[in-house]
């Protein structure tokens, strides 16, 4: 039901590719684990209300520590990918130690999460998210009208997308964690509402990659400015930070560029 057996089992998969030390491993788990929090939520009505809302708890914990790896991990990747050619050596020294506190922050991390996945906490989660998979439980509308509860939940998962509306970092954080949950709920139902849930999801990611590329090219802007204050900078080091920072944000505007007729084009 809402493609939850097939989530689950890639989920299972790359916890085991993160033990393994399988490439972007952390990241398709990370996607996997909201994946399924979507369906949980958008899908509400389908399920019982306490064991559903049990699982989400659990499965919000388990991407919490999969998110501390992997914001980590896109830090020191974009800090590397801003250095050119022609950056100054002072420019480089100072970016790259930004680069190497990110990836030590990043193993720590990653060490932390390794000794959770290898618990018996998580072999239990494990088992209960395949059984709830394979055997959900499903409230009176689950079982007698899934369709119902299948339009009315993207229905108000659209209404949720054009309620969060703002131009601060926060309020399009919100609008793009809405996006993201709409796309996976529509996603999950592909195979019982055809090319409407394509479009849906389509449109709901086109909006979601763009707020998610301007959130992080901010962050990577205020990392740059916040982390090197007081470090005592060359002249030449500090007027290459500024300057790289001035693009991050130039950058991220121009990720906003059309984002009103994305928005537009989610209906339901």
């Amino acid at each position: 039901m809402y493609a939850l057996v097939g989530v689950s089992a890639e989920l299972a998969e790359q916890l085991v590719a993160i033990e393994t030390g399988g490439e972007d491993a952390v990241h398709q788990a990370r996607t996997r684990v909201r994946r399924l929090r979507s369906i949980l939520s958008v899908y509400k009505k389908a399920f019982d209300r306490e064991e559903a809302r049990r699982m989400r708890d659990r499965l919000t914990r388990l991407g919490e520590r999969l998110g501390a790896v992997r914001d980590l991990e896109v830090r020191s990747r974009d800090l590397e990918d801003l250095l050119q050619a022609e950056s100054s050596p002072e420019l480089v020294d100072a970016v790259e130690a930004l680069a190497a506190e990110s990836r030590a922050a990043h193993d720590r991390a990653l060490a932390e999460l390794l000794s959770h996945l290898r618990g018996r906490s998580h072999r239990v989660l494990l088992a209960d998210l395949q059984r709830f998979a394979a055997d959900p439980p499903l409230a009176k509308a689950g079982r007698r009208h899934p369709g119902r509860v299948t339009r009315k939940g993207l229905a108000k998962a659209v209404e949720r997308v054009r309620r969060n509306t703002g131009i601060t970092l926060e309020q399009r954080h919100e609008l793009r964690k809405a996006a993201r949950r709409l796309r996976y709920a529509a996603e999950a139902v592909i195979d019982d509402r055809g090319r409407s849930a394509v479009r849906l999801a389509a449109a709901a990611e086109t909006v979601h990659d763009r707020l998610g590329d301007h959130r992080d090219l901010v962050l990577l802007g205020r990392h740059l400015r916040e982390h090197t204050a007081g470090r005592g900078l060359s002249p030449s080091a500090t007027a290459g930070i500024a300057m790289l920072a001035a693009d991050c944000d130039r950058r991220a505007e121009e990720k906003l560029d059309g984002l009103d007729e994305a928005l537009d084009a989610i209906e339901w």
